[in-house]
């Protein structure tokens, strides 16, 4: 699908968890002829179906997914490594006809791949530790001050007691011989090569924690405890470690919680996510807000339209 720009659009179904992106994605990819591709840090994983809510068989029914259940949870993942996989994605179902669907609520991961990632070179302790240790004896003034010097840009973001993060614009630029400020101007997402739409789907609060608290006690129907017990037996990730679900399950095996008490704790870990979600979201200006409290094919049915 092709824009009055002749740029390649890109579609993105966004908002919080349980709000029935999922769902919307396959809609409109049935409409208009798309495959979708996960935007989801935990998707990606095999293994942890229950946990990650992959979508259903059933729903991934006669439209192709890509980055999902891909890697094994041992594995680590990133918004750096999500960008590239993405944006291989989105070639392959260009080149194939069809209009790529990016559907989740991974916002970091989805502004990595529109916006660009800065690429930050690694930690060198020895230098953090110089750079402390000129703190302590001259004060942090002074080192925000010797910062302005050669970064004026960020030091002009960053207030003289925020220590570390005036060490780490120092780091980069000794390891680099590039500022902070010069390195994210060098960023490019896949924005500037399509056309990107993002639609995100709103629901009332109470509705939304009526969705979430029904979703975790459908994965315990389904088995979230059997999983959680077989993935403790592994090396997981730190990434994949993250994965809600699998702290608060685990408080059930180490004899802290009740499966109940596991169960009333990942619904409250659950509704905080998506309030953190929300507000990601909103930040972006570019999101175009739904109604989400209605049949998944309406919706999809006015996203086809307003495309």
């Amino acid at each position: 699908m092709k824009t009055r720009n002749d740029r390649p659009s890109i579609i993105f179904i966004v908002g919080p968890t349980s709000s029935g992106k999922s769902k919307v994605a396959v809609e409109l990819a049935k409409r208009i002829g798309g495959e979708i591709f996960s935007c989801d840090s935990m998707q990606v994983y095999r293994d942890m179906d229950v946990i990650n809510q992959a979508p259903a068989e059933e729903i991934m029914s006669g439209v192709k997914h890509h980055i999902v259940r891909v890697i094994p949870p041992e594995e680590e993942f990133s918004a750096a490594k999500f960008a590239q996989m993405a944006e291989q994605a989105v070639g392959s179902i260009i080149s194939s006809g069809k209009v790529p669907i990016g559907a989740g609520g991974t916002g970091l991961y989805i502004k990595s791949l529109v916006d660009g990632i800065f690429e930050s070179p690694p930690k060198d302790p020895g230098l953090r530790e110089r750079l402390k240790q000129t703190a302590a004896q001259n004060g942090k003034e002074y080192l925000h001050v010797q910062l302005e010097k050669i970064d004026p840009e960020t030091a002009g973001k960053l207030h003289p007691n925020d220590l570390r993060r005036v060490i780490r614009a120092f780091e980069v630029y000794e390891l680099t011989g590039r500022t902070i400020h010069d390195k994210k101007s060098e960023k490019e997402g896949i924005a500037k090569k399509y056309e990107i739409r993002m639609f995100g789907l709103s629901l009332p609060r109470k509705i939304l924690y009526d969705r979430i608290n029904s979703a975790v006690d459908n994965m315990f129907e389904r088995g979230i405890v059997k999983e959680v017990e077989s993935l403790r037996g592994r090396a997981l990730s730190l990434t994949a470690g993250k994965a809600l679900g699998i702290k608060e399950v685990s408080s059930f095996f180490d004899g802290k919680r009740s499966v109940e008490e596991a169960k009333e704790e990942l619904k409250r870990n659950t509704r905080k996510y998506a309030k953190r979600q929300l507000t990601w979201f909103r930040a972006d200006g570019r999101v175009e807000w739904l109604d989400a409290d209605r049949d998944p094919g309406e919706i999809a049915e006015e996203i086809r339209k307003l495309i």
